[in-house]
Parts: C-alpha cells; sequence; structure tokens
C-alpha cells in the first residue's frame, strides 16, 4: 500500500479533502493499493476513520480519481448531520447478523447516492466513459457465477439494480425490467419513497431509509423467508425538534425487550423504538433482574433529551 502525494491528486480531488477535514478536524490521508479489475464498481474505495485520521484506499487505477471522489462524498456525508445506521447486538450467528447489516448498508448507501450521483455529475468525474463502465460492471454484478437459489437472486438482484436505476440514472430499463422483473418489484416501491423525500433533509432522509428498508423486509418474508428484524437490530439516528426532546420519554418512545442480546456483554437488550415508526434509536443494556413496573415508570418520566444524553444517544435537531 503507497500513500499518495497531496500535489499528484487533481484540484477536484483536494478540495474536497479540504472541506472534509475542516469539518471533521481529521487529517485525510490516501494511499493506493491498486488491483487488476475486470468490471468498473462503487466499492474499490474504502476508508477508515480514526481519531485523528481518516485512510482512504483505492484500487482501481484505471477510475482512480472517480472512486476516490466518490468515496470522499460518502465521508462528506457521514460526519455532516444525515442519520446513520449503527448495532450493537447480536442474533448470535454471524452469518446472520452479517446478512442483516450488509442488506441495510446496501439500502443506506444507495439512498446516498441518490446525492452522490448529483456531485459527480456537477464535477464532471462521471464522464459518459465512466458511466459505460459502471453499468457494464452492474451487468456482470447481476448475473454472478454462483450457486443462488431463486429467491435469494431476486433478493441480490433488487438490491443491485436500486443501485443502478438511482446512481445509474439509466432511462431505458427495459432490457433489466424483462430480465428481473420480480426484482423491479421492490425497486418500484423503494423508488416511489425516495422521490416522496427530500434526501437532504435529515428527517426525510430518515423516513425514506426506514420505509425502504420495510419495503425490503416485505419483499423478503412474503416470499417466506425469516425477517430481518430491522427494526430491532439497527439503531437509526433520531431526528427531533427542540419541542420532542422536552417532552416526556414516554409520549414518543416505548422500551422493548429485545430478541437480541447486547453485543459486547452479550445481556439481554432492550430497544428504544420510536413511537411513529416503531424504528429504535438505540439498544440498551439494562440489568433484566431489575426491570419492573417501577423501573419502566421512572425511566418512562425522564425527557427525551435526559434520556437520549445519559445513554449517548446521538441525535439530530429537525
Amino acid at each position: 500500500m503507497e500513500k499518495i502525494n497531496r500535489n499528484d491528486l487533481s484540484d477536484n480531488i483536494v478540495n474536497q479533502i479540504d472541506t472534509i477535514e475542516q469539518k471533521s478536524n481529521k487529517k485525510v490521508e490516501v494511499y493506493s493499493e491498486f488491483e487488476e479489475h475486470d468490471t468498473l464498481t462503487l466499492d474499490q474505495a474504502t476508508h477508515v476513520t480514526g481519531d485523528e485520521v481518516i485512510k482512504v484506499q483505492i484500487t482501481n487505477e484505471k477510475y482512480a480519481d472517480f472512486v476516490l471522489l466518490h468515496e470522499l462524498y460518502h465521508i462528506e456525508l457521514e460526519i455532516s448531520d444525515e442519520p446513520s445506521i449503527n448495532v450493537s447486538v447480536t442474533s448470535g450467528q454471524t452469518d446472520v447478523d452479517g446478512r442483516i447489516l450488509s442488506t441495510a448498508n446496501a439500502i443506506f448507501e444507495a439512498l446516498e447516492h441518490a446525492k452522490i450521483v448529483e456531485k459527480q455529475v456537477a464535477d464532471g468525474s462521471l464522464t459518459d466513459e465512466v458511466h459505460e463502465a459502471y453499468i457494464q460492471g452492474i451487468n456482470v454484478a447481476l448475473e454472478p457465477n454462483a450457486d443462488i437459489d431463486p429467491a435469494n437472486m431476486t433478493f441480490y438482484r433488487s438490491l443491485v439494480l436500486l443501485d443502478a436505476i438511482i446512481f445509474g440514472q439509466v432511462k431505458d430499463d427495459t432490457e433489466w425490467r424483462t430480465n428481473y422483473n420480480k426484482a423491479f418489484r421492490f425497486v418500484d416501491k423503494a423508488m416511489e419513497i425516495i422521490k416522496e423525500n427530500d434526501l437532504t433533509v435529515p428527517f426525510k432522509f430518515r423516513r425514506a431509509l426506514v420505509n425502504v428498508l420495510d419495503a425490503y423486509n416485505e419483499m423478503i418474508t412474503a416470499a417466506g423467508y425469516e425477517s430481518m428484524n430491522y427494526h430491532e437490530f439497527l439503531a437509526v439516528t433520531p431526528v427531533v425538534s427542540e419541542r420532542q426532546l422536552r417532552l416526556s420519554l414516554n409520549q414518543t418512545y416505548q422500551i422493548k425487550h429485545s430478541v437480541f442480546k447486547m453485543n459486547e456483554t452479550k445481556e439481554d437488550a432492550f430497544s428504544l423504538l420510536a413511537i411513529n415508526d416503531g424504528q429504535s434509536v438505540a439498544s440498551l443494556g439494562f440489568d433484566v433482574d431489575k426491570v419492573n413496573p417501577e423501573f419502566y415508570k421512572k425511566f418512562y418520566q425522564q425527557t427525551v433529551k435526559e434520556t437520549f444524553e445519559a445513554n449517548n444517544i446521538d441525535y439530530v435537531i429537525r
């Protein structure tokens, strides 16, 4: 892995790095570990955020500027007031946890791509050549050389196509619709939700995210598969008004004894669910032996702000 000198980066990239460094108070370092890629995908740049440094690594040499800028735009959103997904619980099965989180992250990033694609069109990094290479990569992804049963293949293709429709901004998807019509039942529903919400507004981004996750889960359960339990497994940053912060907790949230365990202690988890949409904003590790009616009564008397601050729950002001 080789560190790339700032002087070797384009002005667009340097400006974006400056923006991130100013907003995050962290240094951004870029590294290359170029590989031979047959296709262009949006995961050919990754990053790790530390206490003082954000390390970005790119693996696609041919489209290095494009994938690097793409990742930098993700980082800028990450450090903004955009709601995020956090997980502090486990089902006890690594494969189950991984499946829930990977599908949720795929949907989350697809929603971010609705904003990022506009930036990459504006800055000129999403050229016709790059767009064509991206679509070629999508077509390869839609036909993986893997032994996957038809239902799970539909679930997988649904996520690929959602991202393709959002970031690819495809004007004629007739061929895809003909070949993958089952997957488009979810994609069309998800796109309706996205079009109804201005994703640049944190509250509406959160609402779209929760509703698209629900739509994906409905597709899975309708096929006879076990629910993803996104509402309890994921904690999605709450977006609240100043007035809501002053309300007593029981007016806006409820506590549910979760089917999951706290990841660190493996003790019972308790989800703090928003009453309006049933989505968890945090998983709390109470001593199960002390959770009784009196405990709940006292806990619910706190204000929302007191609860958030006492339990280190990040929130965004609406």
